[in-house]
């Protein structure tokens, strides 16, 4: 008998979030320690909403962001899409440019 609280959709989206960490993980090493966060996964969806510190404080580029969408979307099952958002208030970031490529790619 399982114990396990979780209905499907949350376990659904635990194991589409552990899937897009270690994606990150392994593809962009470089982004751990809180240059990258996993704000939100959509099971139903397959969106993934990821944050990046910014430039100052030394965030990722513009071409490093749509490298992760691209690898996500073409590298890890059930993600369709990428949202992303950035920037810690300063100015530095792209207005209105936070979205991301569209998939398929």
């Amino acid at each position: 008998m399982s114990t396990d609280t979780n209905g499907p959709a949350e376990s659904s989206a635990a194991t589409l979030r552990t899937d897009v960490v270690d994606a990150l993980d392994t593809e962009f090493p470089q982004l751990r320690g809180g240059r990258r966060v996993v704000q939100h996964v959509d099971a139903d969806s397959g969106v993934v909403t990821l944050s990046f510190s910014c430039g100052c404080s030394d965030g990722v580029s513009d071409a490093t962001e749509r490298a992760i969408e691209n690898t996500l979307v073409t590298e890890v099952d059930g993600v369709t899409g990428v949202s992303t958002e950035s920037g810690c208030g300063c100015g530095s970031a792209t207005p209105g440019d936070d979205t991301g490529p569209n998939a398929p790619f």
